[in-house]
C-alpha cells in the first residue's frame, strides 16, 4: 500500500469544495432529491389538517412575547436577515467568503423558484378566510392558471402556494448546514421557527410550507449538485484540503518488491562486512607466521 495524493482539480460532489472522501458520507446531494419529493407527495394528505391546525393558531394559545420571538426567526426567510448573515460570515469568517456567492444563490433562488410557481396556483390564505365557520372543505380551494391570465391581477392574498419563506429558509439552511456542521441544530431551530412564524400569524395553511420546502430542497439540490449549478460555484469556489494525503490501494506489488529486496540488501552487506573482517584479520596472521 502507498500514500499518494489526490489531485483532481474538483470534488465529485459539489459541497463548498469538500472532497467525498471527507463529506461524502455525510452530506449527499441524492438525500435533497429525496426530501424534496417526500415534501411534495405530503401536501394532499398535510390538506387534510390544515384547517384545523389554522384554527388552532387563530385562537391565539400562545402570549404576544412568543410570537415577538417568532419574529425574529424569520431571519433565514427575510431578504434583509439574509444579508446581514452573510455579511457576517464574510467578516468574522473570512476563510469562508468565498461561499458567500453560493449561499446568496441558494437563499434567493428558493424564493425565487418558490414565486414563480405562484403565478400557476390560486389558494386563498388562512388568514383571508372566517375559520369559525370554514369547514374542511375550505382547505380545497385551488385553481390552477396554467394560461397565466391573471397574472396581471395579481393579488398576494391568493396567492399562498408554495411558501416562499419556507422555501428561502430551508435553501438557506441547508447551505449553512452543510458549511457550518457544528452549528446545524441552530439553523434547524431557526427554520423551524420560520415555519412556526407563518402558521402563527395566518400567512400560510402546512401545505403551503411544505409545498415551500420541496421547492427550497431542490433548489438547494441545484445549487449543490456538480452536474448542475455546482459547477460554476466550484470554479470561484477554493477546494478544501487540496493537498491531504488519501490512503489509496497502489495498482503495483510495491510491498512485494520492498520485501523482497530487503534480504539481498542485508546479504550484500554480511558480505562487505565479511570482507572488511578478513583484511583487518589478515596482517597479524602474515606476522605471526614470518
Amino acid at each position: 500500500m502507498s500514500i499518494e495524493y489526490n489531485k483532481r482539480s474538483r470534488p465529485t460532489f459539489s459541497m463548498f469544495g469538500v472532497k467525498p472522501t471527507n463529506a461524502g458520507t455525510l452530506y449527499r446531494t441524492g438525500t435533497l432529491l429525496w426530501l424534496a419529493g417526500i415534501a411534495m407527495l405530503s401536501v394532499p394528505m398535510v390538506t387534510l389538517v390544515d384547517v384545523p391546525i389554522a384554527r388552532w393558531f387563530e385562537s391565539e394559545p400562545m402570549s404576544s412575547k412568543f410570537g415577538d420571538a417568532l419574529d425574529l426567526m424569520q431571519l433565514f426567510s427575510h431578504g434583509w436577515g439574509i444579508f446581514l448573515v452573510l455579511l457576517a460570515i464574510a467578516l468574522m469568517a473570512p476563510q469562508h467568503r468565498w461561499y458567500v456567492p453560493r449561499l446568496g444563490a441558494m437563499a434567493m433562488g428558493g424564493g425565487a423558484v418558490a414565486t414563480l410557481a405562484k403565478m400557476f396556483v390560486l389558494r386563498p390564505r388562512p388568514n383571508g378566510l372566517n375559520l369559525e365557520i370554514a369547514s374542511y372543505d375550505s382547505a380545497w380551494l385551488w385553481a390552477f392558471d396554467w394560461n397565466l391570465e391573471q397574472v396581471a391581477a395579481f393579488d398576494a392574498s391568493t396567492r399562498a402556494f408554495p411558501s416562499g419563506n419556507m422555501a428561502t429558509a430551508i435553501a438557506f439552511s441547508v447551505g449553512l448546514w452543510v458549511l457550518f456542521p457544528r452549528g446545524r441544530w441552530l439553523f434547524a431551530v431557526v427554520c423551524f421557527g420560520a415555519m412556526f412564524q407563518r402558521l402563527f400569524t395566518g400567512s400560510h395553511f402546512l401545505s403551503d410550507l411544505f409545498g415551500g420546502a420541496a421547492f427550497g430542497l431542490l433548489w438547494a439540490y441545484t445549487c449543490l449538485h456538480p452536474s448542475l449549478l455546482g459547477s460554476l460555484f466550484d470554479k470561484i469556489e477554493p477546494e478544501k484540503n487540496s493537498q491531504a494525503p488519501v490512503l489509496q490501494v497502489s495498482s503495483t506489488p510495491v510491498v512485494s518488491i520492498s520485501i523482497a529486496q530487503k534480504p539481498v540488501a542485508a546479504e550484500s552487506q554480511m558480505e562487505t562486512a565479511t570482507t572488511s573482517i578478513d583484511h583487518v584479520t589478515d596482517p597479524p596472521a602474515e606476522r605471526s607466521a614470518a
